[in-house]
């Protein structure tokens, strides 16, 4: 099938994070246009075209220079290791081209120092790794540098926090342009634990082989099956003898979200897989998923997704319909 989706650049230059090239790459430079029906056209540009030396001992070919980049529909921009240097004048001048056109402007961990050198995280919030949050709230004071959340999504300049953060950005980048259907079957492919939103913690204070008598991931699962009902903490720790004060501190320390954040994210999700793959009204959604009206729905998803449910069914219907099994 032909890639006929948005034009994405991997920015490549000397002592770039291999490893933020490489993970997200895995999420838009692998062709998945058969699974999904298209997918993105992705670019690796460079200042010139050719090897380019990251970090640690990986080499990568860029078949493409920055005039590619300028007109790309999104720009990826790795990790910069030299954080108190400035980039190349031309990089620059190119996020600030693409920028101006419309591009959206993605950075990974301390890529983020190369957007501030820019001007594009002035007057806007961002992240970075939270080891280097100081300084890059330091050398950029216009920005408002959030050292806690996974990723940040504002006007279309993109930060995330670390590697694995940087998928979870592509992911939330992928569940924009072709809805969260495919971004949870594409989360499942990478065998991830599927979605987190940017306002998660960096540190979710959980064991890597989380205890099995833990109650409280057979408690979100049951949840995630019963999101109709009316949940309160009480109600909620009620399930796992737990008080409401000691549950909400295992919330935080599994998810790195409060109870009523984490249920607002799995609400939201299951009314976008309700909107994407059917025809139900939108009062009908509100209920099954637990938002409750139509009215309340509406402002919810507006907030969290950035348009109405309509706009959205409107966008990701067709797609869904076409997709193949």
């Amino acid at each position: 099938m032909p890639l006929d989706g948005p034009v994405v650049a991997m920015l490549a230059y000397p002592g770039a994070g291999s490893f933020d090239y490489v993970t997200v790459n895995e999420v838009f430079g692998v062709d998945y246009s058969a699974r999904f029906g298209t997918w993105y056209r992705t670019r690796t540009c460079a200042l010139t075209p050719g090897p380019v030396a990251f970090d640690a001992t990986v080499t990568v070919h860029a078949s493409y220079g920055l005039d590619v980049a300028e007109s790309a529909d999104l720009v990826i921009v790795p990790g910069w290791t030299r954080e108190t240097e400035t980039p190349p004048g031309a990089l620059l001048t190119a996020l600030r081209r693409a920028h101006r056109r419309g591009a959206r402007i993605m950075s990974i961990c301390t890529g983020a120092f190369v957007l501030g050198h820019a001007g594009l995280l002035d007057h806007r919030r961002a992240t970075t790794h939270w080891s280097m949050a100081p300084l890059l709230a330091s050398l950029f004071p216009t920005a408002t540098v959030d050292p806690r959340a996974l990723f940040v999504d504002d006007r279309g300049i993109l930060t995330a926090a670390g590697m694995s953060a940087g998928v979870d950005l592509a992911l939330h980048v992928v569940r924009g342009d072709f809805g969260a259907d495919v971004a949870a079957a594409l989360a499942r492919r990478m065998v991830l634990a599927g979605y987190r939103g940017g306002g998660q913690a960096q540190f979710v204070d959980v064991p890597l082989a989380p205890d099995p008598g833990d109650p409280l991931p057979g408690l979100l699962d049951w949840v995630r099956q019963h999101l109709d009902q009316r949940w309160s903490l009480t109600s909620l720790g009620e399930r796992v003898h737990m008080s409401p004060r000691t549950l909400a501190r295992h919330f935080q320390r599994l998810t790195g979200m409060s109870p009523h954040q984490w249920l607002t994210r799995e609400r939201v999700l299951a009314a976008q897989r309700l909107l994407e793959t059917g025809d139900e009204p939108i009062d009908r959604i509100a209920a099954r998923t637990g938002i409750g009206s139509a009215a309340n729905l509406r402002q919810t998803f507006r907030r969290e997704v950035g348009v109405s449910p309509r706009a959205y069914r409107t966008r990701f219907r067709s797609r869904a319909a076409k997709r193949p099994g």
